[in-house]
């Protein structure tokens, strides 16, 4: 660890040059019919993209790459974009080797044709940094990083706001590694470069502040979490005033800091009082409100108070009902909400601590269960049975147990909670195989998202 660590600082305090070298000259124009069919099947790859349908995406973005490399030629600039939609479809799809081979291919072209501090290079950058994370291999994934720090300091200086899902990727890559310190560094150094340009106490600081506040709050650093939602409702208050509805955002981030800790009555004053700063507000924010409400029922279940949590439901729901453009969330949020309140824990990772690699496949596996369960009105889940597992027979039975420990939101009808059978809850985890243990038949790859990365939707077009 402490090898990787000053590796890291080695490369992120390298000089960086402070000119963009001139592009190349290209191959000859592309032909308007070309650069037509080029956008539509672009499109095409996009949708795939987004409906996960991978391996289809892939075979079409190979056919786009060829195309393209008719038109331009084998080392055109052109291709940097139709490389990076299919070394990202590659490596969603966990096929590392050739979306390795295809971003580096794109960097080697961009780096020719359009000079070393390109900021064409970031993305090839980004994705051969996700690609090595992926493969569990950390020290790996730190140059390109690094490189992609110096390429936007090169283009707009040290405290650059462009840096950010650079330094996004190097807080998830030392939270990887646990290092918790070197991930959180990250992120302050994104706050510090809004403060530095705007100024600590400026408006336009709080959207750094909330995203600071939000990675607090996922890895569980809760004091800190309030701390960075204290500051951004000081900042709206100085700014707009206590009665803005600005401020709801922030009380509701320091609500749920309490609610982490236990400290039911904290966490429902605060929720109360961006409520009441709503209903005070001339232009009434119906859902704002109902979530409200929503989250201070949600408060009572998980410390067993169904009276209560009951009488704030039936409010949220009456509100919602007395809109007909509510109906869809009122739906969504009452009616058919599976949405764990009280966490049951269930691992994120099996094993949980890998203490002799040797004896694992270093590449983890995507693993999930499938529980149906029966949710009475007051949260509780009264039965739950696997219905489906992969890899089958992993922790289904720890699965259940866990599960019948968590308090969910209860399911509404007609303003009033409910028993609801047979509803389906589905857990994701990842898992490491031993290496003399055959894997199980058809377990799949880690997936990615389609959100965490979009592909470039008109590559090489003008």
């Amino acid at each position: 660890m402490r090898r990787l660590a000053l590796v890291a600082l080695a490369l992120l305090a390298a000089p960086a040059a402070l000119a963009m070298q001139e592009a190349d000259a290209t191959g000859a124009p592309a032909s308007p019919n070309w650069l037509t069919e080029q956008r539509q099947l672009n499109q095409r790859f996009v949708e795939l993209f987004r409906d996960q349908r991978y391996a289809e995406g892939e075979e079409l973005a190979k056919s786009i790459l060829r195309r393209a490399e008719e038109q331009y030629g084998y080392d055109a600039a052109e291709l940097a974009g139709p490389l990076i939609n299919l070394a990202t479809v590659q490596r969603v799809q966990g096929d590392y080797r050739n979306a390795l081979f295809h971003y580096e291919r794109n960097l080697a072209i961009v780096e020719r044709k359009l000079g070393s501090d390109s900021l064409e290079l970031i993305s090839p950058l980004h994705g051969t940094a996700r690609t090595f994370l992926r493969m569990g291999d950390s020290e790996a994934a730190i140059e390109p990083l690094a490189r992609a720090l110096r390429v936007t300091h090169a283009n707009s200086g040290i405290y650059s706001l462009e840096q950010g899902r650079t330094r996004d990727l190097l807080s998830e890559l030392w939270l990887a590694e646990g290092d918790l310190e070197q991930a959180n560094l990250h992120h302050r150094v994104q706050l510090r470069a809004h403060e530095r340009r705007y100024g600590q106490n400026d408006i336009r600081v709080v959207p750094a502040l909330y995203k600071i506040a939000e990675w607090y709050e996922r890895t569980r650093q809760t004091g800190l979490q309030r701390k960075s939602y204290e500051a951004a409702d000081r900042i709206i208050q100085a700014a707009e005033g206590e009665n803005s509805p600005d401020r709801v955002k922030a009380l509701r981030g320091q609500a749920n800091s309490f609610l982490r800790e236990s400290r039911r009555e904290k966490a429902e004053e605060f929720f109360r009082r961006a409520l009441s700063i709503l209903r005070s507000h001339p232009a009434q924010d119906i859902l704002a409100q109902a979530r409200l409400l929503i989250d201070i029922g949600d408060t009572h279940t998980i410390f067993n108070r169904s009276p209560t949590a009951r009488e704030n439901y039936r409010e949220a729901w009456d509100l919602l009902s007395a809109d007909d453009d509510a109906l869809d969330a009122r739906a969504e949020l009452l009616q058919h909400p599976v949405i764990p309140l009280r966490s049951a824990r269930l691992p994120v990772q099996v094993p949980p601590e890998i203490k002799n690699p040797s004896r694992y496949n270093t590449q983890p596996r995507a693993g999930s269960v499938v529980l149906q369960m029966t949710l009475e009105p007051d949260g509780r889940v009264s039965e739950a049975r696997v219905t489906e597992s992969h890899p089958p027979g992993l922790i289904d039975e720890l699965a259940v147990a866990l599960i019948r420990e968590a308090r969910f939101r209860p399911q509404m009808r007609d303003g009033e909670p409910v028993r609801a059978e047979g509803v389906i809850y589905r857990h994701r985890f990842r898992w490491y195989e031993r290496l003399k243990a055959e894997a199980p038949a058809g377990s799949p790859v880690p997936v990615e998202t389609a959100e965490e990365e979009r592909p470039i939707e008109y590559p090489g077009g003008s």
